[in-house]
């Protein structure tokens, strides 16, 4: 199809979305699993990827945090699972939870995304906050909490 002179395209183009959650560092996480009781392994290389994972234990609790990154300051997906057997409490995941949902990030909306996490923990699903698309899935007795660039393939 010919264009006319003058005519302009039709759709400029998108920018991309960020690979990675622009502005967070590994070290800020592992610094935060840390000090919510969790005992943070060394970084393995899988493939061309770091993958990092803190996790503490009770009989009656697993905590697991888990993210991957290409270099510390590219993280591009967050994992958090919190496991609880008996009488499954929001008091025990919240902390947790809370952390994850306050990282800063490029666009990132701590207060909003800590809301709607709360919310989440009863009525899972998922949405964006900035960069970062954020999913909640299970219940308290097996909750997984999800964080990853809106770009990352993960």
């Amino acid at each position: 199809m010919r264009r006319r002179k003058g005519a302009e395209s039709a759709a400029p183009a998108t920018p991309q979305a960020p690979d990675h959650l622009v502005g967070l560092h590994a070290s800020d996480l592992t610094k935060g699993f840390r000090e919510r009781g969790l005992t943070c392994h060394d970084a393995v290389l899988e493939k061309d990827t770091w993958h990092y994972v803190c996790e503490s234990s009770t009989p009656l609790v697993q905590y697991r945090g888990e993210f991957y990154a290409k270099v510390p300051g590219r993280v591009e997906y967050i994992r958090v699972l919190i496991a609880q057997s008996g009488a499954a409490k929001v008091e025990v995941a919240a902390p947790l939870i809370a952390f994850l949902a306050n990282q800063r990030y490029e666009g990132a909306d701590p207060d909003k995304a800590r809301a709607w996490v709360e919310n989440a923990i009863a009525a899972p699903g998922h949405t964006e906050f900035g960069i970062a698309k954020f999913k909640v899935s299970g219940d308290l007795t097996r909750l997984v909490f999800e964080v990853k660039a809106a770009g990352s393939e993960w």
